[in-house]
């Protein structure tokens, strides 16, 4: 038996392409206003972290020599694992804005490099930017809600890894889902039956990444998720948005059945997917993917 036909009887990936590496320009929990700033930690919030690396193979924290913050044990553990790197920026001048340069920057550099590949964690457990380059109405939110499990903040990050190399099947299903929602309802000539297609998978990928957290041995935790599509043609040449599915909230049916056969605090709000309307990002060229995410985890454990 030849070299190729040895390997494809053995090894299912043989022949496929492999799925591109994405990753995220990530923060500790600080507010940006202004010449106001507001840094709550000076490390990567725990739980932000564990639902980073559980989606994305790699990493981004700036670091800044206007205000130094030093990685603490997890970032360490991350960084000898070759999953987040820390590039240094130097900015002069306001305090507030050079830190808000240096995630701006960071993220447009290797979005120059690597095209529709990296995207920017926001959100109250990383960075709340208040900036002019933020523009209301000019894009569209898929949010889901109470859909997507993540291990607890306390979880060691070796077993999430661990996790996510047995699993990564239905990771990667569920991130290019939620990756390619918005664009492929937006160019289907059908976009009715595109969106019920999507809303379909996407509700088959989440309720398959909450079946197989069952395996896991650890606690879990529920995530509200929010990805931001920089997409123009979303946007009327009046001042709303009015593309077609703006304003879609549905129920997902199979992610909903499989916590209520967890019960508990877990079953008491059904997950559901958001499609409204929301900031675009100025300035920024033409990409299909998500330029931004935000997260909400919450309290209760299953």
């Amino acid at each position: 038996m030849g070299e190729a036909k040895r390997r494809a009887a053995h090894d299912p990936n043989f022949g496929k392409a492999k799925p591109l590496k994405l990753g995220l320009v990530v923060s500790p929990p600080m507010e940006i206003q202004g010449t106001s700033l507001r840094i709550r930690s000076t490390i990567l919030d725990p739980q932000e972290i564990r639902c980073s690396i559980l989606l994305w193979d790699k990493l981004v924290w700036p670091s800044s020599r206007m205000i130094k913050m030093e990685s603490g044990p997890d970032e360490k553990f991350l960084e000898s694992a070759g999953i987040l790197t820390r590039p240094e920026y130097s900015f002069n001048g306001d305090a507030a804005q050079g830190m808000a340069m240096t995630q701006i920057q960071a993220f447009m550099d290797l979005e120059d490099r690597e095209p529709g590949l990296w995207s920017l964690a926001q959100g109250e457990n990383s960075l709340l930017l208040k900036d002019r380059k933020l523009e209301p109405d000019a894009g569209a939110l898929l949010e889901l809600t109470r859909a997507i499990p993540v291990p607890d903040k306390e979880v060691p990050l070796d077993d999430v890894l661990e996790f996510k190399h047995r699993r990564v099947d239905e990771l990667l299903q569920l991130r290019k889902e939620l990756g390619t929602f918005v664009s492929a309802v937006n160019q289907a000539e059908d976009k009715e039956a595109e969106l019920r297609t999507h809303i379909a998978t996407v509700n088959a990928a989440c309720a398959d990444v909450l079946s197989v957290s069952r395996e896991w041995q650890f606690p879990v935790r529920l995530t509200n998720f929010k990805a931001s599509v920089d997409f123009r043609p979303l946007v009327t040449a009046t001042a709303g948005v009015t593309a077609y599915g703006i304003g879609t909230i549905c129920g997902l049916s199979a992610s909903a059945a499989i916590l209520s056969s967890v019960g508990g605090a877990a079953a008491a709000t059904a997950p559901a997917l958001k499609l409204v309307a929301d900031f675009g990002w100025r300035g920024m060229k033409k990409r299909l993917g998500p330029y931004r995410y935000v997260f909400q985890f919450h309290n209760e454990l299953f």
